[in-house]
């Protein structure tokens, strides 16, 4: 069969579908021919394309920066062909300066402005406006000192209270900053004195306790006059610390090691004691109870509920003689004595004391938490010297017998060889202590 063109032009248009697609393809070659001969060009404005202004060098090579411009963005006006132009977008133009021959030293310029468009066949007839006038100066640097004005903070503060410390600090690590690093142009730079912060209130969050706020920076001159920052680079990535401090009387609790357990059984579980601080105006010592510190609202609070603690008294150092210590306090990180007092005096009301020694026979040394099927010798072949200490009622009716040598072998599961720590055990009713145990540490042979 012989192919006929015309017989297959003729049953394409008989096809609907096809007649359908030729028809709107046949339209939009019609509307580009006659948008390109009927409206051959047309213009298009583009606006807020941003001014781009570059960096110069003085005639000894030192850099020129532009610290400020009157306009950052104008308006270009596009000529091209209406089916080219009509894609021309803000990213499409750039704006710069036309020549930077005049900029040689800081100072203020008029600059006229140049554009270019990226697409073919269109041009720019129009900038609006177009010059900019631009300052241009070196680039400094400098740091500035930081002081923190948190006064405004005062109202919300309890009258126990006070503001201990108000620092500027880091949000990324917390950091306190003391001194700022400013940059920007030599002459506004240069008369920075110093950076005074305030930190923002907001009254119905604020509480009087350590807490963050956002910060205001304000600079200023010798002079106290505010220098304009809008020029200006420094971090801003920053908060306010406020520290609050409170102030209270609190109770003062002697510690002790070595206590014995029938004052650790008594009511309040201490011996009796007095305390006292040396006055240096009268030369007497004075009775004392409490102390005034100051420090974290919670731990000034947690201190009023459990007292102050002073530093531990070894109980093996109370003798007949010794009855009396000085002895500092236990300060938690953040607390000061704000009285003056720096020790105190602790002296206890136990009655009169008496002491005693014993030498106690070696083969009389017992041993505590053996396991089973294991035996014990100590090697030291000497009489081992204890010497007590209590209430004269307590040591005159003592003897050897009342007391046994102790070492506690836990932790041994095996044969060995250990140097051990001797401890004392008393009979039943002997409401005494250990002064000094010689030798009181012995080789232990463990089979």
């Amino acid at each position: 069969m012989k192919w006929n063109i015309m017989d297959f032009v003729r049953g394409l248009f008989d096809n609907k579908k096809f007649l359908v697609a030729f028809s709107i393809i046949s339209a939009i070659i019609f509307w580009l021919v006659i948008d390109v001969t009927q409206n051959p060009s047309r213009d298009v404005t583009i606006d807020d394309v941003k001014v781009v202004l570059a960096e110069q060098t003085d005639d000894g090579g030192n850099t020129l920066a532009a610290v400020s411009q009157s306009i950052e963005s104008v308006s270009v006006t596009v000529n091209g062909p209406g089916y080219i132009v009509g894609t021309v977008s803000k990213s499409s133009v750039t704006v710069s300066v036309s020549s930077y021959a005049e900029i040689t030293k800081p100072g203020n310029y008029v600059l006229n402005l140049t554009a270019n468009v990226d697409k073919n066949g269109c041009t720019v007839t129009k900038i609006s406006p177009s010059y900019v006038q631009v300052t241009y100066d070196y680039n400094a640097e400098k740091l500035v000192p930081v002081e923190v004005d948190a006064s405004n903070y005062l109202p919300f503060v309890a009258t126990d209270c006070e503001i201990f410390k108000s620092t500027l600090r880091n949000n990324s690590d917390g950091a306190e900053i003391t001194e700022l690093l400013i940059s920007g142009p030599s002459e506004i730079v240069g008369k920075i004195s110093k950076v005074v912060v305030r930190p923002v209130i907001d009254k119905d969050k604020a509480v009087a306790d350590n807490t963050n706020f956002q910060p205001i920076l304000t600079l200023l001159d010798e002079d106290g006059a505010e220098v304009d920052a809008s020029q200006l680079r420094y971090n801003t990535d920053t908060y306010v610390r406020i520290v609050i401090y409170k102030t209270a009387d609190v109770s003062l609790i002697p510690t002790f090691t070595n206590l014995p357990d029938h004052f650790k059984n008594s009511e309040g579980g201490l011996p009796k004691y007095k305390l006292s601080v040396y006055d240096e105006l009268t030369g007497k010592e004075t009775g004392i109870s409490k102390v005034k510190i100051k420090g974290p609202v919670n731990v000034i609070d947690g201190l009023i509920v459990s007292g102050l603690k002073l530093s531990s008294i070894d109980f093996a150092s109370v003798t007949p003689s010794q009855t009396a210590f000085n002895v500092s306090f236990v300060l938690d990180e953040g607390v000061l004595i704000v009285d003056g007092t720096e020790e105190v005096k602790v002296t206890l009301d136990i009655g009169k004391l008496m002491t005693k020694t014993f030498t106690i026979k070696p083969n009389k040394v017992k041993f505590l938490n053996l396991p089973q099927g294991l035996s014990a010798a100590v090697s030291y072949k000497k009489g081992i010297k204890v010497t007590v200490c209590g209430t004269y009622n307590q040591i005159r009716r003592v003897d050897a017998n009342d007391i046994t040598l102790v070492v506690d072998c836990s932790g041994i599961t095996a044969a060995t060889v250990e140097t051990k720590k001797l401890d004392v055990v008393f009979d039943k009713g002997i409401d005494a202590w250990v002064n000094s145990i010689d030798p009181n540490e012995v080789s232990v042979t463990v089979e």
